[in-house]
Order: structure tokens, then C-alpha cells, then sequence
């Protein structure tokens, strides 16, 4: 076999077996994030959309450091050692940071979306190394945002400080709309 048809396969078989194997057993995940970074709130608006069965919870660090403390995860809080530099996903009682929170997050959702998760296969510094480019410099590149997507009951619900009825219960409610290709879209309620 020529040198470029085992980069294919490779890469075929960590497309089909990587995202299976990171979301394997995995139940309900926390994820928290800079809730005023613009990739950030952009990568939760992602996880949102491909994540129908609403695997993933959602919390920003400025609101959730006594809980990530709880975790573990207290320095990557606001006041603590690494505050603000990264995703943290805690899932089943672990701690993820890093370009392997985002790609175990990314693993949790439908396709296509779940098959980016394949790039676990590249050596962890060579992804951190990635991640951290792109975190030191997200604000300059994507900016700022002190407002988020309009939420919809359903996308509240994902929320991790959500104390709100179900979705179900408010009459109101616009529900996620499945389009032709699977995906879920969202529309704000309208009064």
C-alpha cells in the first residue's frame, strides 16, 4: 500500500471509530465556558444545535467557579491560577480541559459534527499547543459579546442554573424544529 492510501484508511478509521469510543457510555456532560467570548458562545450555540438529546449542560466560568471548585476544576475560575483559558467539561465526575473538552464535547453530538472529533488522534501538545494559540488571541480575532442568543424555553433548559417549568409546560414555547438534513434549528418565541 502507497504511503497516501494509509493516511486514507487512518483517517477513515478515525472518523468512524474516535467520536464512538470518546462519547462511549458518557451520560450528562458540564460545560463551561467564557461566556463573554464570541468563539466561545459560538461553540455552545454549535453544541446546541447538534445535541438534540441535550447531552451537554451549559455554564459560563464567571458564574460557575464555587461549582467548578466543587469539580476540581477551581483554577481555571475566575481568581484562579489558569481563569478564563479554557473550555472545561466535566463529565462523569472528570475534568477535561482543552482541545480534549472541546473534542469529547464534539463527540457527543450528531453527525456530521461528531466526526471533527477524530482529531484526538493527534498528539495532545501538538492540540493544546493549537488551543492556546487561538485562546490567546480569541478576543482580538472574534471579539467580545455581552449579549448571547435569544434563548428559546428549550435552549434555557440547557443551562446549567435553569430553575425554570419544562418547555412542554409553557404554551408558548416555540419547539426545535428538525429540518431536511437533521439538523435542529431554533426560533425565539414570538408574542
Amino acid at each position: 500500500m502507497a504511503r497516501w492510501q494509509l493516511v486514507v484508511v487512518g483517517a477513515l478509521l478515525a472518523v468512524g471509530f474516535v467520536p464512538d469510543q470518546l462519547a462511549a457510555g458518557k451520560r450528562e456532560a458540564l460545560l463551561f465556558f467564557d461566556g463573554v467570548c464570541n468563539l466561545c458562545d459560538g461553540f455552545v450555540n454549535v453544541v446546541a444545535d447538534y445535541d438534540p438529546l441535550g447531552r451537554v449542560k451549559f455554564g459560563a466560568i464567571q458564574r460557575h467557579g464555587e461549582l467548578m471548585e466543587s469539580y476540581g476544576a477551581g483554577r481555571y475560575a475566575v481568581g484562579g491560577d489558569e481563569a478564563m483559558s479554557t473550555l472545561v467539561l466535566v463529565q462523569d465526575g472528570t475534568v477535561y480541559v482543552r482541545s480534549e473538552a472541546a473534542l469529547r464535547t464534539i463527540a457527543l453530538l450528531d453527525p456530521p459534527m461528531k466526526y471533527l472529533a477524530a482529531f484526538y488522534v493527534l498528539p495532545r501538545p501538538l492540540r493544546d499547543w493549537g488551543y492556546k494559540l487561538v485562546a490567546t488571541y480569541r478576543y482580538k480575532i472574534f471579539g467580545q459579546t455581552e449579549t448571547c442568543r435569544p434563548p428559546t424555553p428549550r435552549f434555557q433548559q440547557r443551562f446549567i442554573d435553569y430553575a425554570g417549568p419544562p418547555a412542554d409546560a409553557m404554551p408558548w414555547a416555540t419547539p426545535d424544529v428538525p429540518s431536511e438534513n437533521g439538523v435542529t434549528s431554533r426560533s425565539a418565541p414570538s408574542f
